[in-house]
C-alpha cells in the first residue's frame, strides 16, 4: 500500500493540481481565487507570458489558494510548483476569461481542455487544425450523444462526471454541434494569439504549441439572460 502513495507524491511534485476556481468577491470587476492541492509547504505559482506571477503557499494539507486579480483575465497562466529554488511547470495551462460570467478551464496540450466552472451540456470544443474533440459534464455512467455533420458520436461520463469524444468526420472548421438537444455553433480557429476572445457565443483561445501544431479551444456560453449583453460584441 505504501509504494503508491510514494508515486503520488513524486507526480505532485511535478505540477500542482488546480480543482476549482471561484469568484473572489462579489459583482463583476473582481478577479477570482484559484484553489487546489500541492506537495505541503509548497510554493504555487501562476505566471503569464509576460512574465508576470501571482504566488501562494500550501498549506500543511497541501492545499492552496490563490488570489487572481481581474487584469490576468483573458490571459493564460502556467502552473508552477516551487521547492528549493526551482520552478517546475506543470503539463496543463490555466484559462481565464470572461467579465461577471468567469469561465475557467485547464488546457492540455493535444488533449481535451477540463472546464472548471458551470457549463452547458457541451463544455468545450477543442480543435488541433484537423479534428475536433468535445467535451462536458453530465451524471456519472451517463451516455452522452453528440451531433455534427450527419456523424453522432457516443460518450459515456466517467465517475466524476467527465466525458470526450473525438468528432472523426468533422474538420476543424466552423461547425454545428448538437448535445442534449441543443445545438452549440463552433467557430473554429481563431488567430494563435494565445489570448481569449469572443467568437460566437463562447471565449476562444488558439495557442501555437510548436512551428507548426496548433490548438483552438471553445467555450460555448451557458445560454439565458446572462449572456445577451455580450452577443452584440460577437464577430460573425
Amino acid at each position: 500500500p505504501e509504494e503508491p502513495k510514494q508515486a503520488e507524491q513524486e507526480n505532485w511534485a511535478a505540477a500542482p493540481h488546480i480543482d476549482k476556481v471561484t469568484l473572489q468577491g462579489s459583482g463583476q470587476g473582481s478577479g477570482v481565487v484559484v484553489s487546489g492541492q500541492a506537495p505541503p509547504g509548497a510554493r504555487v505559482i501562476l505566471s503569464n507570458a509576460l512574465g508576470e506571477a501571482m504566488a501562494a503557499g500550501a498549506d500543511s494539507h497541501g492545499r492552496f489558494e490563490l488570489p487572481v486579480g481581474k487584469e490576468a483575465l483573458g490571459h493564460i497562466l502556467t502552473p508552477e510548483i516551487q521547492i528549493g529554488q526551482t520552478p517546475t511547470p506543470g503539463p496543463e495551462r490555466l484559462f481565464l476569461a470572461g467579465d461577471g460570467a468567469i469561465v475557467a478551464a485547464l488546457l492540455i496540450d493535444g488533449g481535451p481542455s477540463r472546464r472548471l466552472t458551470d457549463g452547458p451540456a457541451l463544455g468545450v470544443v477543442d480543435g488541433d487544425g484537423r479534428a475536433l474533440l468535445a467535451s462536458g459534464r453530465a451524471k456519472p455512467g451517463q451516455r452522452v450523444e453528440v451531433k455534427s455533420e450527419g456523424e453522432t458520436a457516443v460518450a459515456v461520463a466517467d465517475e466524476a462526471g467527465l466525458w470526450t469524444t473525438p468528432l472523426s468526420r468533422v474538420s476543424d472548421r466552423a461547425v454545428q454541434i448538437e448535445v442534449g438537444g441543443e445545438r452549440y455553433a463552433y467557430p473554429g480557429p481563431g488567430p494563435a494569439t494565445g489570448r481569449a476572445e469572443r467568437a460566437g457565443q463562447g471565449w476562444r483561445v488558439t495557442r501555437a504549441l510548436s512551428d507548426a501544431a496548433r490548438q483552438t479551444s471553445w467555450f460555448p456560453d451557458i445560454s439565458g439572460p446572462a449572456t445577451s449583453p455580450e452577443t452584440s460584441l460577437t464577430p460573425h
